[in-house]
């Protein structure tokens, strides 16, 4: 399988500090410019009612395009609003709880930053994904060498990182501001990670 892209939206998009509507060509450039796996929404700082409207009118353009649509830290909210998942921490109880009540029909991704040890137990427990520190790219091939469980690598990646993460064996970046601050727009950097993908 080749490597794919791992969409983080702002955190300002939850928080209210980015007016939702003045972010949404943003999001649909990103989605316009090829191949992209799943798009996480951050709650850190939510406020409530910004976080569900930005829910109901993003969660529509990804899903639309056949991407997963997660978010961040509230599995309850992930089920009332039809999201496809939610990331957590790798907290090995909280993790196992929620695989518990999310079934089988939800994805469930662990943060495990630069823990083989909670990756590990994230694994046991049944994670659909782990996200490892990008900046140890020896940590994601050690991870994919031994695992079967897939691995995104976040943290620092950009188009110049992003080469040595696809062949420690990353099976997604998550590039966070590089796709949103790229200087010719969100398509094009979109564009640009999959041309590399593509190559490996």
């Amino acid at each position: 399988m080749r490597c794919r892209l791992y969409l983080s939206l702002p955190p300002e998009v939850s928080t209210g500090a980015l007016e939702l509507e003045s972010f949404v060509p943003s999001l649909d450039d990103a989605m316009s410019g090829g191949d992209v796996a799943s798009v996480l929404l951050p709650t850190t700082g939510a406020d409530e009612a910004v976080l569900r409207r930005s829910i109901d009118r993003l969660r529509p353009m990804v899903q639309e395009r056949d991407a997963a649509f997660l978010l961040e830290g509230r599995a309850d909210l992930a089920v009332e609003s039809d999201c496809d998942g939610v990331h957590l921490p790798a907290s090995p109880g909280a993790l196992k709880a929620v695989r518990q009540a999310l079934g089988k029909d939800m994805l469930l991704g662990a943060d495990c930053e630069a823990s083989r040890h909670l990756a590990m137990l994230a694994g046991v427990i049944g994670a659909d994904y782990v996200m490892l520190d990008a900046r140890d790219p020896d940590l994601v091939a050690w991870w994919a060498d031994l695992m079967e469980v897939p691995c995104v690598a976040q943290g620092g990646v950009d188009l110049d990182t992003a080469p040595e993460l696809i062949a420690a064996g990353a099976d997604f970046l998550s590039p966070d501001s590089a796709i949103w601050t790229h200087p010719d727009g969100p398509r094009k950097a979109v564009a640009a990670f999959n041309a590399l993908m593509a190559e490996a």
